[in-house]
């Protein structure tokens, strides 16, 4: 397969880790906006919600038609202990899926991109579909980490 969206999933990782290159602990911890995620908490669940696509797009293609759930990623934050997870371990794990998943998805034709699933809130979706939303994924969360880096530089 040929797609621009196999080079962003196999390297988001790095986006992540520059973005939040040089920050300490407790300026990735820190709540710069009340009641928002820190930016441990938004890089943790990027990593979670780039897997468990993962998971998706190997189902689309080894499946015909399989189901899948959604979840609540204010509980994944939650009851998974964003703040006492660790970043680098996270991102190592998201380089390796992408790496992955950059081979698997090389393998198949251009047609598999047309290949379904079910998603129990959204409906049918089909793998290019939801290429292309995992490999915005990361930017689209990029700005909120850059913005509240910004914030965050001040704290020592």
């Amino acid at each position: 397969m040929n797609s621009p969206f196999i080079d962003a999933i196999e390297n988001d990782h790095q986006k992540l880790r520059d973005a939040i290159a040089g920050l300490t602990p407790a300026q990735m911890q820190a709540f710069p906006v009340p009641g928002t995620w820190s930016i441990q908490q938004i890089v943790i669940h990027v990593v979670d919600s780039d897997i468990i696509g993962a998971c998706r797009m190997k189902r689309i293609i080894a499946m015909e038609l399989p189901l899948m759930i959604g979840y609540d990623e204010s509980l994944f934050a939650k009851n998974l202990h964003y703040h006492e997870q660790s970043v680098e371990d996270a991102l190592e794990m998201l380089r390796l899926s992408g790496r992955q998943m950059g081979r698997i998805l090389r393998t198949l034709p251009d047609s598999a991109l047309e290949r379904k699933g079910i998603h129990a809130e959204i409906g049918a979706i089909t793998l290019g579909w939801f290429m292309q939303r995992i490999a915005g994924h990361t930017d689209h969360h990029l700005k909120f980490i850059q913005q509240k880096r910004k914030m965050v530089e001040s704290i020592g």
